[in-house]
């Protein structure tokens, strides 16, 4: 007996990649499929989680806050000199279609 709750995609951009801040020493990669956004957090389906990438129908749900998310100065040397010095302080949260995640892929 499958005990997994299915729950409903968010209709517009159902896609998020970010680095997350949570009690590692250094932002770790994610992808999620949305099913709730709001002012403070974001939840859905981790897809992936740094080198770990998912199928859906094993992909648990988790909830991430907002203020937790990295900024682009946060992050790796790699992604800071791919990126101007004035965005270092913008954050890493991007939103993408489902087109665009199969495409371009986790």
């Amino acid at each position: 007996m499958n005990s997994k709750k299915d729950y409903p995609l968010v209709k517009a951009l159902p896609v998020a990649k970010f680095y997350y801040q949570g009690s590692h020493t250094h932002p770790v990669r994610r992808t999620v499929l949305v099913t709730e956004v709001t002012t403070t957090t974001i939840r859905g389906y981790e897809v992936r989680e740094g080198a770990t990438i998912r199928p859906f129908t094993s992909a648990p749900v988790k909830s991430y806050t907002r203020n937790k998310i990295a900024k682009i100065g946060q992050c790796g040397r790699r992604l800071r000199t791919r990126t101007p010095a004035d965005l270092h302080a913008k954050t890493t949260l991007t939103r993408l279609g489902l087109v665009d995640f199969i495409k371009q892929g986790a």
